[in-house]
C-alpha cells in the first residue's frame, strides 16, 4: 500500500533471513522489509527508513502448560532443553547467557523448531511471535498439541531498508508510512494478519 501510494510498482518475494541479506546487500532485491534499527550499521550498501512500520514479538513457546516463567533469567537454574531459529539474533543472545550449551540448538526454520518441540525433543522454543503462530494455525498443525507461550522476551520496532541506489525514496516512504500510521491502516492490516 505504501508503494502504490508512492506510485511504485512492486513485486513481494520471501526469502530465508541469510539469502535475504545478501539479495539486499548485492543490491538484487531493492527493499528488505523489516530489519531492526542497528542492522544498518552492518550493511553499508542499504539505507534505513526511518520510520519504523511494527514491531515484532519474540517470545519462549512450549507445550508444557506448566512451564510459564516471568522472567528470562529462571532459565539459568533449569536443566530444560531449548532451542531457538538460526538467524533469530534476539532469540540467540538472550539464550546464549542463560541455557548451558550442551542444553541449546539451533533450528533452521519455524516448522523444524516446532516440530522438535511436538515431538518432545526441546522443552522450549524461541522466535518471532507472528510465524510461529501463523504455522500453528495453518492445516498441518491446526489439530495438533496446544503450543503456549511459556514467556514474551520483548519486542523491537522494525524497519524498511532500500538498497543505497534508491536512497532518495526513504523520505517519502518514511512520511508515507506516518501516514498509514496515523490512519490506523498499519494497525488495521496487523489484526488481519493476526486473525
Amino acid at each position: 500500500e505504501a508503494f502504490r501510494r508512492m506510485g511504485i510498482a512492486i513485486h513481494v518475494a520471501s526469502f530465508p533471513l541469510a539469502r535475504r541479506t545478501m539479495l539486499a546487500d548485492k543490491g538484487e532485491i531493492d527493499v528488505d522489509s523489516g530489519r531492526i534499527y542497528q542492522y544498518g550499521a552492518e550493511h553499508p550498501n542499504l539505507i534505513r527508513v526511518e520510520e519504523p512500520f511494527t514491531n515484532l514479538t519474540f517470545a519462549l513457546f512450549g507445550i508444557n502448560p506448566t512451564l510459564r516463567f516471568a522472567r528470562i533469567e529462571e532459565l539459568k537454574s533449569s536443566d530444560l532443553a531449548v532451542e531457538y531459529r538460526r538467524g533469530i539474533l534476539f532469540c540467540e543472545n538472550q539464550l546464549k547467557t542463560r541455557v548451558a550449551p550442551t542444553r541449546l540448538s539451533e533450528a533452521s526454520s519455524e516448522a523444524q523448531g516446532l516440530r522438535k518441540l511436538l515431538a518432545g525433543r526441546t522443552d522450549l522454543y524461541c522466535d518471532l511471535e507472528y510465524p510461529v503462530r501463523a504455522l500453528l494455525n495453518s492445516p498441518e498443525y491446526r489439530d495438533m498439541i496446544r503450543v503456549y507461550k511459556a514467556l514474551e522476551l520483548g519486542s523491537v520496532p522494525i524497519y524498511p531498508y532500500l538498497h543505497r541506489k534508491h536512497a532518495a525514496l526513504a523520505p517519502q516512504l518514511a512520511a508515507t508510512l506516518r501516514q498509514m500510521k496515523a490512519e490506523g491502516l498499519i494497525e488495521s492490516y496487523r489484526l488481519q494478519v493476526e486473525a
